[in-house]
């Protein structure tokens, strides 16, 4: 469960309700989002009305364009070196597409991902060159290949790159090097993926032909291969990236491609319907499965053949292994859950990072997405790389070469706002090599460095942070009733499409509902249809997609979900997606027994927690209870002053389960308010400096506070403080004996140093507070069972 942040209200611009036709919702929406004026909202609703920024923009994109016609122009052979992802494929199929149209003798490579991986090779680029390649243009790929194009050079052969992974700290010898990432900050060109830059390419080097009798190059022609690359890379939808997404679904959807249809029609997508979901889910997940378990160069005939005879045998191989990668995914999805299961430490650092000798390469990158999702939270996968594989990668040089070491090779994913990318680099030093972007990324690195790296780059993340615990959160759009999600919604919210990164998918909450029914649904029941009813009885269906291993919620919740239109055999019907829940009340009675309940109200994401706190302080029969955190003006309490009450405000949430169960037995709450803020002493240096301050104290007064009350000051259990106390006589800063529940308190030798396992034990003790407390914040049962009366 995430931690809900509750819907803001910016104004609404005059006008902007007309021009989202009349839904205010709609409207509100794009207010939400920073619209601002209803000229802003133009280009916004209509592509037509975007101004888009030039192809020559772009640096050194002038420079690559002159290589490439002079290229076309004398003749020479060209080469285009692509990557084997659904990003790099449209982009190969692009530029040898438009390049044959202008007359070019192009040749294409996309990389095998066992042999070759990420990147230009020159074992194999050397090749090409032999045989009598001019001129080589990546695409979606080589910003890092210093040494092949530097060889190429010397060769006397010229490299234009086209990219836009994040740039290393030294650029290749290439003749042109274009990568947005070399724009200002907040540039409309600055999100564009590998097949944008390709595509603005292919305008450029299409200026000035002569179309008067109805022949030559018409870029507008690969917009449709260039929704395909923007959708599977999750490229952020702002500037340029936007609209040309928005020009390329409506290309899509009448595509003339064979190779796009017969995917289309083994996914089972309604071509004149076909959105940036059906890209996401159906058409690139095969795309991406020849990339990933065959050899992606099959992809290049499949995306510009004529022919419908060769498209469908292609797409027909492409549906085998996606079944098979559907069936690795899982396997390696399952390995992964159990080593957690086993090793449950791995899930305390800030970077999840997981090892499997013998999990497939082609399909931990879709795992890594998949726990990054499951427990949000970067995630690093990574397997054993071939002896092939390994000795290519020595061969490249590319990171300086670690000899002959046993390597293992993973893939990176990450959420919104870490870098994941970064957090590598900060290490390049202990890497065979590595490249990607802020959300994901491919790692090789000795196995026995496995451990090392996943400290640092945890602490990484953690620095981008700032020191913070990373916390999911969902973000709440609006809350509607059960009534008001309706294909009438779903069709208004197509407006604001497409969605994605920069442009997320509305999500709506329905408050106090119940579920009144439920079916498995899939092949293997994987997935739920849930039926929820709300307080006037209306009640709708909702998926809850890989539902496998969740608990239904037990009694009154709120619930947030996605809202959509599902087509099925030309019927248009509402699709609801479930997102997340939280329980408001559990539905047990005291007179049998078990566990009676507490309301729960969240007030995370209202605004500033500190005035949040202080206007609940004020009401009548409110208690607020508050340990290692002062609020100016909120009287609080620690556990042991706390008094019955009607109702009970949790200034910071409970270290464990044991110290709650305490505090609900001494309160009695009818309702619990949760703001939740951090104690001072969630982290090691936090804690240790409150707790010398506290030690001191009681040195100069000549009174030190029983463990219990000590306890209730540091905001922890009891255990842990003892720890903390050992940690400081051991430092030699303290002095402390214990009696019973009594303390003594006299200054230390001022010299020494904490055993680490000591100082292990006592991070681990905190570890446990920070996940009980991020437990609570989630509003799960915990906060809403109290003991039943006796």
């Amino acid at each position: 469960m995430a931690e809900w942040t509750n819907p803001s209200s910016p104004p609404v611009p005059d006008g902007l309700e007309d021009l989202a036709g009349g839904n205010a919702l709609v409207a509100k929406l794009l207010a939400q989002r920073g619209i601002q004026s209803v000229e802003d909202a133009r280009p916004f609703f209509d592509p037509a009305a975007y101004d888009p920024a030039p192809p020559e923009a772009l640096p050194d994109l002038e420079k690559g364009v002159s290589r490439i016609r002079s290229a076309i122009e004398r003749g020479e052979r060209v080469l285009v070196w692509g990557d084997f992802d659904v990003d790099g494929q449209t982009s190969t199929a692009l530029l040898v597409e438009a390049l044959r149209e202008l007359g070019a003798d192009v040749g294409f490579h996309v990389p095998h991902r066992e042999r070759e991986s990420h990147g230009v090779n020159w074992e194999h680029l050397e090749g090409y060159l032999d045989d009598g390649v001019g001129v080589v243009l990546t695409c979606d790929t080589g910003v890092s290949s210093h040494r092949p194009i530097r060889k190429a050079l010397d060769r006397g052969v010229d490299v234009v790159v086209t990219d836009h992974h994040d740039l290393p700290s030294r650029l290749p010898p290439a003749e042109a090097l274009i990568n947005p990432k070399r724009l200002p900050e907040g540039h409309p060109l600055g999100t564009l993926p590998g097949v944008g830059v390709a595509y603005k390419f292919i305008q450029k080097l299409a200026e000035g032909q002569n179309l008067t009798e109805g022949t030559g190059l018409r870029p507008t022609g690969y917009l449709d291969l260039v929704a395909l690359g923007i959708v599977a890379d999750i490229a952020v939808l702002r500037g340029d990236t936007r609209y040309l997404l928005q020009l390329g679904l409506e290309k899509l959807r009448e595509t003339g491609r064979p190779g796009l249809q017969a995917v289309m029609d083994n996914a089972n997508v309604t071509r004149e319907e076909a959105d940036e979901e059906d890209i996401g889910f159906r058409i690139g997940p095969r795309l991406n499965a020849v990339g990933r378990l065959g050899d992606a160069n099959v992809s290049v005939p499949l995306l510009t053949t004529s022919d419908p005879g060769e498209a469908r045998a292609i797409a027909g191989d492409l549906e085998e292994l996606n079944d098979r990668r559907k069936l690795l995914t899982a396997q390696v999805f399952e390995a992964a859950r159990k080593k957690l299961r086993w090793e449950p430490e791995l899930l305390q650092t800030a970077v999840l990072v997981l090892y499997g000798e013998q999990w497939p390469a082609g399909v931990i990158g879709i795992v890594a997405h998949r726990l990054t999702e499951k427990y949000h939270k970067p995630t690093i996968l990574l397997t054993s790389a071939s002896e092939e594989y390994a000795q290519k990668q020595s061969a490249r040089g590319e990171s300086g070469g670690k000899g002959q070491e046993a390597l293992a090779r993973g893939s990176a994913r990450s959420v919104e706002d870490l870098n994941i990318t970064a957090a590598i680099a900060d290490h390049a030093d202990m890497l065979q090599s590595f490249g990607g972007h802020p959300m994901a990324a491919g790692v090789t690195l000795p196995k026995a460095k496995i451990d090392r790296f996943r400290r640092l780059v945890s602490r990484s993340i953690v620095g981008q942070k700032g020191g913070e615990e990373i916390v999911e959160t969902l973000q709440i759009d609006s809350y509607l009733s059960l009534e008001e999600l309706t294909l009438q919604l779903a069709e208004d919210l197509r407006q604001a499409a497409p969605f994605g990164p920069g442009n997320r998918e509305p999500v709506f909450a329905c408050r106090n509902l119940r579920v009144s029914g439920y079916e498995e649904i899939g092949s293997d029941g994987g997935h739920l249809k849930v039926t929820v009813t709300g307080p006037e009885s209306a009640s709708r269906e909702v998926l809850w997609w890989n539902a496998q291993e969740e608990d239904l919620p037990d009694g009154i919740f709120d619930l947030a979900v996605t809202v959509s239109t599902n087509v099925f055999r030309g019927e248009r019907s509402l699709q609801l997606t479930w997102e997340d829940f939280r329980v408001r009340r559990k539905e047990t009675g005291e007179e049998t027994g078990e566990a009676r309940s507490t309301e729960v109200i969240g007030h995370r994401g209202e605004g500033g927690l500190e005035d949040t706190l202080r206007a609940l302080a004020d009401r009548g029969g409110a208690q607020v209870w508050m340990e290692a955190c002062q609020v100016d003006g909120v009287g609080a309490k620690s556990r042991q002053e706390l008094t019955p009450c009607e109702e009970l405000v949790l200034g910071t949430l409970p270290p464990s389960r044991s110290v709650l169960e305490k505090v609900l037995s001494a309160c009695e709450p009818e309702r619990i308010h949760v703001v939740g803020l951090s104690p001072a002493t969630a982290g090691l240096e936090g804690f240790t400096r409150r707790l010398l301050g506290l030690c001191k104290h009681a040195i100069r007064s000549g009174k030190a506070a029983p463990l219990p009350k000590l306890a209730a000051a540091m905001g922890h259990e009891e255990r842990t403080v003892r720890l903390g106390l050992q940690w400081l006589e051991e430092r030699g800063k303290i002095q402390a004996a214990e009696t019973g529940q009594k303390l003594s308190i006299k200054p230390g030798s001022g010299s020494g140093e904490a055993d680490s396992s000591l100082e292990q034990a006592l991070e681990e003790a905190l570890q446990e507070a920070r996940a009980f407390r991020k437990y609570a914040l989630r509003g799960e049962a915990p906060l809403a069972e109290r003991p039943a009366a006796k």
